[in-house]
């Protein structure tokens, strides 16, 4: 009796494909293990006994292969030789009967015997034709492969088997064995008991690795390209019971719950009503009591947790969701949005992020897709103004419409507050700002933010902050003669006025009361900070920009050395006055000089 599973490769050079064949067991007491070898096929030989016809057994074997989606297969009748012909007639319609309305309803039921070898010749060339019509699986690309055995080979050490489902492992390459997160490198690869450098989709392979005892291991883990995969211990799923389940489901209701090779013990939360009953289907969220590693449209099975019958099954959507509120119909919607197109599902993983944008790598990681299906679904997306790209130094990424419309008003909210609660502001600084927002969003995205709203003139962007339109920054009465005095010093100055250090020490002030008072006239246009360390009163830099227009009607250009000339200043001041008027738009550099823009 077949009590684990067994592997053997149908060998015909003729052929185009290779045929694994995957032995489970058929004894109610292995379902488990029938399972794990089933999770993955692309499509089955499902196996009636001529002599014993459709048992208990095969109606659950057939009720999982259903929930697991499998797509293709042929039914062999073995046995034949111990039955007559006239039992083979009634059978062969109970088969079809049996399968009537399923994926099976047109396959070939082949009589076979493997004693005598009648009709083998036929059931090798169904199963070539079966093969021809199996689609490839598309490949997202990510290394990723389900552990289905374990075992020590004597002079190589620890050795991992499964069905690669994407991507490829080469020799040498890092692995990550989860959901224990155990680091390890392919030290050797064998496909089809052949040593190989590579392997991929679809193929059954054999991996030696390094420094990992086999005690660590066990079947239902995965193998899987570093940082691709994430342990889980809540997914959201389409749950659908059973038309012959024994009883209806209820919120806390204790399952075993199959994906991948692995089993593990959950709890369910219905999220649309109180009960699914027989042969309905809802949105549930399983809850486990220890961690796993599903994909985003993985097939799972539910069992009960004792006696042990199969239930249920149906479809990952969400391996990372947060607790949800039942009969949420925010939630819900939410959780519908992986039960639609692609973009719906990206969609939907992005307004996860609560403001943090992704790039389209994170996004294929996170779905199990190729990048470049990634892409175009968030082109779509931006066709149809659903989401908004944030361009960064390096990448661009990605935001929901209304998370970023969220943040606008965050930042909006925050902007009014900070000035209210400082008048004498003339802006709030970018970087507190920032600060404000730091659990929100990251750098590139408050940047894309601020943007959007100085586009749409909802703000005004200053050097180092900003500020909402028409605000004025307001001193303090008793700060308002110390204004006075500030803008006194810098117009008697003219055009060559002291550093502000200076005259900080010259009033004696506080320096934090000083820096207000010289944001606020700065602010208000009374002095103009022409660089950091030239600042001169309005009055003195019209006379100047005045000077230098008159200059350039006679003359083309003007140098530094004749605006020292004009303006009857230092080098420095020349410079300074020159180089704010280029910065204001009214001349531009041309060599050594500086001529009309």
């Amino acid at each position: 009796m077949t009590i684990e599973l067994g592997f053997v490769f149908l060998d015909d050079p003729a052929y185009e494909k290779q045929i694994v064949f995957i032995d489970v067991p058929g004894h109610e007491k292995f379902v488990k293990t029938m399972v794990a070898g089933a999770a993955n096929l692309d499509a089955v030989v499902f196996v009636i006994a001529a002599d014993e016809g459709i048992s208990v057994q095969t109606r659950e074997h057939f009720d999982i292969l259903r929930l697991l989606s499998v797509g293709e297969g042929i039914i062999a009748l073995t046995k034949s030789d111990l039955v007559d012909e006239a039992r083979l007639a009634v059978l062969i319609p109970e088969v079809r009967d049996f399968v009537a309305g399923t994926f099976l309803e047109s396959a070939p039921i082949l009589p076979v015997s493997a004693h005598t070898g009648a009709g083998l010749p036929a059931l090798v060339s169904a199963l070539q034709a079966a093969g021809l019509r199996t689609a490839r699986r598309d490949d997202c690309g990510f290394f990723r492969m389900p552990i289905d055995r374990v075992f020590i080979k004597h002079g190589f050490g620890t050795v991992i088997a499964g069905t690669v489902l994407s991507g490829e492992v080469k020799t040498g390459d890092r692995l990550e064995i989860l959901p224990e997160r155990i680091e390890t490198r392919a030290r050797g690869i064998q496909v089809h008991k052949s040593k190989q450098d590579a392997s991929g989709l679809g193929r059954r392979t054999a991996i030696n690795i390094h420094d990992v005892d086999k005690a660590e291991l066990r079947r239902g883990q995965c193998a899987a390209r570093p940082g691709f995969l994430l342990p889980t211990q809540r997914v959201d799923a389409r749950l659908r019971l059973l038309q012959n389940a024994p009883r209806e489901l209820k919120t806390r209701d204790r399952v075993r719950f199959h994906v991948g090779t692995d089993e593990v013990i959950a709890r369910i939360v219905l999220l649309e009503r109180e009960k699914l009953l027989p042969g309905e289907t809802m949105l549930a969220q399983f809850v486990l009591e220890s961690p796993t590693t599903a994909l985003y449209g993985d097939r799972f099975i539910i069992r009960t947790f004792s006696p042990l019958n199969t239930i249920g099954g149906g479809e990952v959507l969400d391996v990372s969701p947060a607790r949800h509120k039942r009969f949420d119909e925010a939630a819900l919607s939410g959780i519908r949005k992986f039960e639609g197109p692609l973009e719906d599902a990206v969609e939907a993983v992005l307004a996860k992020g609560s403001g943090r944008a992704r790039d389209a790598e994170e996004l294929a990681l996170t779905l199990g897709r190729r990048i470049e299906i990634i892409k175009a679904a968030l082109a779509a997306l931006l066709s149809s103004d659903r989401i908004v790209r944030i361009l960064g130094d390096k990448d661009e990424r990605f935001l929901p419409a209304p998370a970023f419309a969220a943040l606008k008003e965050k930042a909006l909210a925050a902007l009014k507050k900070y000035l209210a609660a400082n008048p004498h502001r003339p802006f709030m600084p970018s970087a507190d700002l920032a600060s404000t927002l730091a659990r929100e969003t990251g750098d590139p995205v408050l940047k894309s933010t601020l943007d959007a709203l100085a586009s749409a003139q909802a703000i005004i962007r200053f050097e180092g902050g900003v500020a909402l339109p028409g605000h004025q920054a307001k001193l303090a009465d008793k700060d308002q003669d110390l204004a006075r005095r500030v803008e006194a010093i810098f117009k008697k100055a003219g055009y060559e006025a002291p550093l502000e250090d200076d005259v900080c020490k010259e009033l004696r002030l506080p320096l934090n009361q000083f820096r207000k008072i010289m944001g606020t006239l700065v602010q208000q246009g009374v002095l103009v900070r022409l660089d950091p360390k030239v600042t001169l009163h309005r009055e003195a830099c019209e006379r100047a920009k005045t000077s230098v227009l008159q200059f350039l009607k006679l003359r083309r250009a003007i140098t530094i050395s004749e605006a020292k000339d004009v303006l009857k200043v230092s080098r420095k001041y020349a410079c300074a006055v020159l180089e704010y008027l280029d910065k204001m738009q009214v001349t531009r550099r041309s060599g050594d000089a500086h001529v009309l823009k």
